[in-house]
């Protein structure tokens, strides 16, 4: 029903899309001008294991399907490499010490960015891969 529904009316979903990233946007520039420099977190690492295990779940459909070579490997690995990019983003911005800030930083640059852009190029290779496109 909902596949329906967005083929039949992209536009109008395109344009309930604009609206919430507009709404998102100002939400996010009042919570950046309020909030401060350090807020306390509960649960911080079942985040962080929370995050590490979508990562892991990701990657390991991405791999099966491609395995396949099936077209569904593609959503799934533009998937991952958002994760992948929203990992090093948090690693990097939520250090403590420059030493850590350094590790988090060649962490990125070494490994989580370069598998974030594996990732967009086998999103984009699997949707020429035979068979039905993801979805169908």
């Amino acid at each position: 029903m909902l596949t329906n529904l967005i083929a039949r009316t992209p536009a109008r979903l395109g344009r309930i899309l604009l609206a919430v990233a507009v709404l998102l946007l100002a939400w996010t520039v009042y919570l950046g001008s309020v909030m401060g420099g350090e807020v306390p977190a509960q649960n911080w690492s079942v985040s962080w294991t929370g995050l590490d295990l979508l990562e892991v779940a990701t990657l390991t459909a991405t791999g099966l399907l491609a395995i396949r070579r099936s077209r569904a490997a593609s959503p799934v690995a533009a998937a991952a490499a958002a994760l992948l990019l929203l990992d090093a983003w948090f690693d990097v911005m939520t250090v403590d010490g420059p030493i850590d800030w350094y590790i988090a930083c060649a962490m990125a640059l070494g490994v989580e960015l370069p598998a974030c852009y594996v990732m967009i190029r086998l999103s984009k290779t699997a949707l020429d891969w035979p068979g039905r496109p993801p979805g169908d």
